[in-house]
């Protein structure tokens, strides 16, 4: 699939039925998971680095299990990453695929709990843990 233009990924997402985000890892909150569950949408998501700060067990599907896998950078490592888990990966896909009604629930919680993520509420948290 070639990239799209952001007008139309709305209307990509309504034709979806979750989405995979097997990331390793973020440097930040993941933008594209954000949109995508404020559509009200179901995911499947590493439980890792910015994903942390919007999955929960009511909104999303957690891949929980990760492996560390090393980053290297010349003779050394660089950085250790969280590696998604494959196994539990393919079980979360054949689990919404056969029970696709359970995840209408998990799709209305991510909409109701990234609606209440404003610029204007997050700006504040972010300000409270600089001045605290």
């Amino acid at each position: 699939m070639l990239p799209r233009p952001n007008a139309q990924m709305a209307r990509i997402y309504k034709n979806t039925d979750i989405g995979l985000f097997p990331n390793r890892c973020e440097g930040g909150t993941n933008l594209v998971l954000m949109e995508y569950m404020a559509c009200g949408k179901p995911v499947i998501a590493s439980f890792s680095s910015g994903h942390k700060d919007i999955l929960t067990q009511n909104n999303s599907i957690p891949i929980r299990r990760m492996k560390p896998m090393d980053i290297p950078m010349g003779d050394s490592t660089h950085s250790i990453w969280d590696d998604p888990d494959l196994e539990e990966t393919i079980t979360h896909l054949e689990l919404a695929y056969q029970n696709r009604g359970s995840l209408l629930p998990i799709g209305r919680q991510a909409g109701e709990d990234l609606s209440k993520l404003t610029w204007k509420k997050m700006g504040e948290k972010f300000y409270t843990l600089l001045t605290s």
